[in-house]
């Protein structure tokens, strides 16, 4: 709503004021716009059209009050929440306390400009891995507030995604060799804890996720059958929340897959040594959804606790050390070598299609290597 007033003035006679209401789409407030000094009431409607035009195309907002940290918080809460599992959404909420709003929060989206934000990837790209990420999400609040008609421009979209040599794993980092997994897995075996050393015998001999075996029952395993039912992995929620029912990464992860009779064998021994231990503190292993990886308690682990199983092994026998997620890149560049098929590869991994296991996990073994390059040398010996 809008209204106009003349008024007097000695100077310069007859002039024209109003007073114009937009709604502040950002913060849910009404904001008071005053102009005089207009020659004319026309002028006047036609200042107060210009500034309803500006408010429909990108929202009103006050230069001094609106900050990126508004945006982001209207984007999680409107667009972000609704589309993601509860799981990604609490790691792209600490992303963004940890790392973006640091460097944007504070910032007035006016002030911001293509240089600050060239100068904050850079700063992201010296320091952490995961610097696309940053960018990414960065980008998907600017294109939120254009969307929404709360902003025009989009700063962070226009820099260049600088690539770090210094912070860019090698194939080598990413997996081990057979003769190294064999090593760690003597390793663990030695470390003392049955449980930790079944656990990464079952991640090397059938490329689970961390997750999926940290939600593992035993009602998911077929010792007779020697298979594996993989339907569930572990998340965690908001506030730290754990939950080990939430569906796989995609539809193609849910899968069953025929496990090698070692590994079997491991989970058999596993099975009788948890349900000794869960005796000595009153628990019933015996009962339906018990897990096959738990706390001393019975319960859930953390997702971090595996990190600092490898992290103790490596570091109490001197191994060169992976991340958890190397031992699925182990996994199927292994089995490549050992002369499995990419097709039976990839159904295990839980991959839709045979192009990701391909691009993705697909790593030529230095053994395979050296076979191919003797067997070469051999048909030229001939």
């Amino acid at each position: 709503m809008s209204y106009y007033k003349k008024y007097s003035t000695k100077a310069h006679g007859t002039r024209w004021e109003t007073w114009t209401v937009l709604d502040n789409v950002l913060d849910r407030t009404n904001k008071r716009i005053h102009k005089k000094g207009f020659s004319t009431k026309k002028e006047a409607q036609q200042w107060v059209s210009k500034k309803q035009f500006e408010f429909h195309k990108q929202g009103y907002i006050a230069k001094n009050s609106i900050h990126f940290k508004d945006l982001y918080e209207k984007w999680i809460e409107e667009d972000y929440n609704f589309r993601v599992r509860e799981s990604t959404l609490a790691k792209t909420e600490d992303i963004f306390r940890l790392h973006i709003l640091p460097s944007l929060g504070k910032e007035r989206i006016e002030d911001i400009s293509v240089e600050d934000c060239t100068k904050i990837v850079r700063r992201w790209c010296s320091a952490f891995k995961q610097y696309r990420r940053f960018r990414t999400y960065t980008i998907a609040v600017f294109k939120f507030g254009i969307r929404m008609e709360l902003i025009n421009r989009n700063p962070m979209s226009k820099t260049s995604i600088p690539k770090n040599k210094a912070l860019t794993d090698t194939k080598k980092d990413c997996f081990y060799g057979k003769k190294e997994l064999q090593q760690f897995l003597k390793c663990a075996k030695d470390y003392g804890d049955p449980q930790v050393f079944t656990f990464f015998q079952l991640l090397a001999f059938s490329g689970m996720r961390k997750g999926e075996a940290l939600a593992l029952k035993w009602q998911d395993i077929d010792f007779k059958e020697s298979t594996i039912n993989i339907n569930k992995t572990l998340s965690k929620g908001l506030n730290g929340k754990l939950d080990d029912k939430q569906p796989p990464k995609t539809e193609s992860s849910n899968r069953s897959f025929c496990l090698d009779k070692e590994t079997i064998r491991c989970l058999h021994k596993w099975k009788i040594l948890q349900a000794e231990r869960l005796l000595k503190v009153q628990k019933n292993a015996n009962s339906k959804g018990q897990l096959v990886f738990s706390g001393t308690r019975n319960q859930l682990f953390q997702p971090s606790v595996p990190d600092h199983w490898n992290r103790s092994i490596c570091s109490k026998y001197k191994l060169r050390r992976i991340k958890i997620h190397g031992f699925r890149h182990t996994f199927c560049t292994l089995a490549i070598a050992a002369g499995n098929s990419i097709t039976s590869i990839s159904k295990k991994l839980g991959h839709s299609n045979l192009s990701v296991t391909e691009s993705v996990y697909l790593h030529e073994s230095k053994e395979r290597d050296i076979q191919e390059a003797d067997q070469f040398a051999k048909y030229m010996d001939k």
